[in-house]
């Protein structure tokens, strides 16, 4: 049993949870502090260029993640107003993966009958830190990666804009399965699912 991605989560998702509590756009203006030091002036930078044998050189990987501008969107989805872990229901999950689930809704849902744990969110997409086979695939004309870490492991995160002003700019599915279950098929089918019930921007 293959239990560590499912503490991963769990460690990701309460900070995630507080800082998405934390969106709203704050008003006024900022202004330094009339008390506080001055910071010393810095000297010029004597850095080098770069060597032909330094990491820059090195051609960019096509399954690495790609900045958030370089995706392809062709639907805008909604990233403020929405329920963080509320976009996929029990019912949702119980038809992806023919268990029943213990939860009606949140972030985090178990089933039985196959046993698996299940995490949505609508996130910040941290596909390039993840370890596992990635793949860049497309989820209603947007890009997506699904990343598998193992057999009974995998995450699919689609893209919901290229705003960089977005904090939440990604709604992903995780599928751990302790039996036997085909995770990436059930994720992608419950990415997409959370993807088209996203309302559109």
């Amino acid at each position: 049993m293959h239990l560590r991605p499912a503490a991963i989560l769990l460690a990701l998702i309460l900070p995630l949870a507080a800082l998405t509590g934390c969106s709203e756009q704050v008003k006024g203006s900022a202004t330094a502090d009339p008390n506080a030091a001055e910071a010393p002036a810095t000297p010029p930078s004597t850095s080098k260029k770069p060597s032909s044998s330094t990491s820059a050189s090195k051609p960019a990987d096509p399954t690495t993640p790609k900045q958030q501008s370089d995706v392809k969107i062709t639907t805008k989805k909604k990233t403020t107003g929405l329920e963080t872990c509320g976009v996929l229901k029990a019912a949702d999950i119980e038809a992806a993966t023919g268990g029943k689930s213990s939860a009606d809704g949140g972030c985090i849902h178990t089933t039985t009958g196959p046993s698996t744990v299940i995490t949505q969110m609508v996130t910040v997409p941290d596909v390039a830190d993840q370890d596992g086979e990635k793949k860049q695939i497309e989820i209603g004309g947007n890009t997506a990666w699904q990343v598998s870490a193992s057999k009974e492991d995998c995450q699919v995160t689609v893209m919901l804009t290229d705003d960089p002003s977005a904090i939440t700019s990604a709604f992903s599915v995780s599928v751990l399965a302790i039996d036997d279950l085909d995770t990436c098929a059930a994720a992608l089918k419950l990415a997409t699912q959370g993807f088209d019930r996203i309302p559109k921007a």
